[in-house]
């Protein structure tokens, strides 16, 4: 049995029972029944809207899910080259002057002196020399 429909079975008792409204009990009564038909409206309607969005949100899933896989079989196509990662290797992070697209980069990449954009193709050169002297000094500090 539903909220909407318990409500209506005890508005039914109510007129069946031929309480008086006229009376201080019979207008508490009535008003306690007309506030429990609005409140189960109320809980009516959010109960669908739930479904409604519960079946969006499985709409949502299905549509993610169709591009999890197209992009795991995308994937699938790269070299083996592409999919090596070492998660304790430091990466740094460039931004590109052109397209300002973030780039991460490891120190083999960031020694070779430069890269091409992937996203716009322009080639950022990289100069560590006053980093190799920040280092000496700092070494030599420490002695």
């Amino acid at each position: 049995m539903t909220v909407t429909e318990r409500v209506a079975y005890l508005k039914g008792l109510f007129e069946g029972l031929g309480i008086s409204t006229e009376e201080k009990e019979g207008k508490l009564l009535k008003g306690m029944l007309e506030a429990m038909e609005a409140l189960a409206e109320s809980v009516t309607d959010l109960e669908q809207r739930n479904a409604d969005l519960l079946d969006e949100l499985d709409e949502v899933y299905e549509e993610l899910s169709a591009l999890e896989d197209e992009l795991i079989d995308e994937d699938e196509d790269l070299d083996s080259e592409e999919l090596d990662f070492d998660p304790d290797e430091d990466l740094y992070q460039v931004i590109c002057p052109t397209c300002e697209e973030s780039i991460f980069i490891d120190e083999g990449t960031l020694a070779e002196g430069s890269i091409q954009c992937p996203a716009c193709g322009e080639e950022l050169e990289f100069d560590l020399s006053g980093l190799e002297e920040d280092e000496a000094a700092e070494d030599k500090e420490e002695e």
